[in-house]
């Protein structure tokens, strides 16, 4: 078994381990926070007052060491409220205390870690979904790292972990289900069912498997969200099932099952990825199709994909989600805006 969650301690274990005491920090971060008249002094003073020697004795005790294996760190760290308020404290007011709440309720899926590891990070990251899916059944290879955050140290790695690792790192009180294995149409059915998952971004390279992913959503009435690379750009679909959207980038199911039924070779789903998925041939990099011609006819191994593309996807996707959960409307935010600046 493969170690992919770090282990949360409340007593110290032995010292074979390479230590970092952030607690000592935290500590530090945490006063100014909650002590805003001390905002501005100078902190090496700050720290000598008696103010802070009270507050620095609350929370002597409020701490966790996390051991991470895949490292070997250990690393003495604030309780999950304490590291919540730190990790999003620098989001306000641009997320606001009440809508970063919604949004570490959200409960995310991230299906495929190419493009779909760099997406979930950005998620986390931005204190959004602190229970994630993420699903690949790939292991990385040398090629990959060229848009995957990752190192040459992790090849042969599957994704999956990989990704849950760095979102670990992050935020040892994440809460990451790993399927290493993939994703199929029985465990998202099942998923959904428990409603386990509020909202799905869908990153795979089966067509059958992006029908199928949609079906069910349409079934339990939850958001697909993808995003296509088009060269340094990328496409983002955004699938309303939760509002009675009832189509697969707006064709009927029916269109798709004939699709890909008469999908055979690589050309086939290229076509379906130009023409259905990016909206046409003008629409798509003229060096991502002599790209994709050079796939078909064998002279390059893979479809082509550049890291700018996979990491403005994470930026699309992360803000299309908040703009979901907190239900922003454009125009009450300018006007409540526009109050704040008179």
């Amino acid at each position: 078994m493969i170690d992919f969650k770090p282990k949360i301690l409340t007593n110290k274990p032995g010292s074979r381990h390479v230590f970092v005491d952030a607690f000592a920090r935290q500590i530090k971060e945490l006063f100014f926070i909650n002590n805003k008249e001390f905002i501005g002094q100078d902190k090496e003073k700050v720290y000598q007052t008696k103010e802070f020697g009270k507050f620095k004795k609350s929370k002597e005790k409020l701490f966790n060491y996390i051991y991470y294996p895949w490292t070997n760190h250990l690393v003495k760290c604030v309780k999950e409220a304490d590291y919540f308020c730190l990790k999003t404290n620098r989001n306000q007011d641009l997320i606001t205390a009440e809508e970063q709440e919604r949004l570490r309720k959200y409960k995310i899926a991230v299906f495929g870690m190419s493009v779909g590891s760099n997406i979930a990070f950005v998620l986390t990251q931005a204190g959004v979904s602190n229970e994630i899916t993420i699903a690949d059944f790939d292991e990385l290879d040398t090629t990959n790292l060229n848009r995957i955050w990752a190192g040459v140290h992790q090849v042969g790695l599957n994704k999956a972990i990989i990704a849950a690792r760095r979102i670990y790192e992050d935020n040892p009180y994440a809460k990451v289900r790993v399927l290493d294995k993939g994703i199929t149409p029985k465990i998202l059915d099942k998923l959904l069912r428990r409603k386990e998952i509020d909202c799905i971004v869908e990153e795979i390279d089966s067509v059958p498997m992006k029908v199928e992913t949609r079906k069910l959503a349409k079934k339990y009435k939850v958001p697909v969200l993808m995003v296509t690379d088009n060269g340094d750009w990328a496409v983002l679909h955004i699938e309303r099932y939760d509002l009675g959207y009832d189509k697969f980038h707006g064709k009927d199911f029916s269109y798709w099952a004939a699709r890909v039924a008469t999908a055979k070779a690589p050309k086939d789903f290229a076509d379906i990825v130009i023409r259905d998925l990016i909206g046409g041939v003008d629409k798509v990099d003229p060096k991502m199709l002599f790209s994709a011609s050079r796939v078909i006819k064998r002279e390059l191994v893979s479809w082509p994909q550049l890291g700018t593309s996979a990491l403005l996807g994470g930026i699309a996707v992360t803000i299309a989600v908040k703009r979901i959960v907190n239900k922003e409307d454009k125009k009450l935010f300018k006007r409540e805006y526009l109050k704040v600046l008179d």
